[in-house]
C-alpha cells in the first residue's frame, strides 16, 4: 500500500504544482489583459481629449480671426478720426483761437 500511497501523493502532488503553475499562468494573462484594457481606454480618452481640444482650437482661431478683422476696421475709423481732429484743431487755431492738441486714441506702445 505504500507504493500506492506513494503514487497518490505523488499524482496529488503534481497536480497541485500543475494547477499552481496554470493558475500563475491565468493570472499573468488576466494581468496583461487588464494591461492592454487600460492602455486602450488610456488611449481612447486621449483620441477623444484630442478631438474636443482640436474642436476647441478651431472655434478660438475663427474667434481670433474675427476679433483681428474688427480690430483693423476699428483702427481704419480711429485713423480716419485722428486726422479729422487735427484738422479742427488747426483750423480753429487759424481763427485765433486757443485749443489744446487732440487727446490720443491709441493706447501708448509698450517696448
Amino acid at each position: 500500500m505504500s507504493d500506492i500511497g506513494t503514487w497518490v501523493g505523488i499524482v496529488l502532488g503534481s497536480g497541485g504544482v500543475g494547477k499552481a503553475v496554470y493558475d500563475l499562468i491565468k493570472s499573468r494573462a488576466d494581468a496583461r489583459k487588464v494591461g492592454a484594457d487600460a492602455a486602450k481606454t488610456l488611449v481612447e480618452t486621449a483620441a477623444e481629449s484630442n478631438k474636443d481640444l482640436g474642436e476647441d482650437l478651431k472655434e478660438v482661431r475663427t474667434e481670433l480671426r474675427e476679433v483681428r478683422a474688427t480690430q483693423r476696421r476699428h483702427d481704419d475709423v480711429l485713423r480716419v478720426h485722428h486726422r479729422w481732429d487735427e484738422q479742427v484743431v488747426d483750423q480753429l487755431r487759424q481763427l485765433g483761437g486757443s485749443i489744446a492738441d487732440p487727446p490720443p486714441l491709441y493706447l501708448p506702445e509698450v517696448p
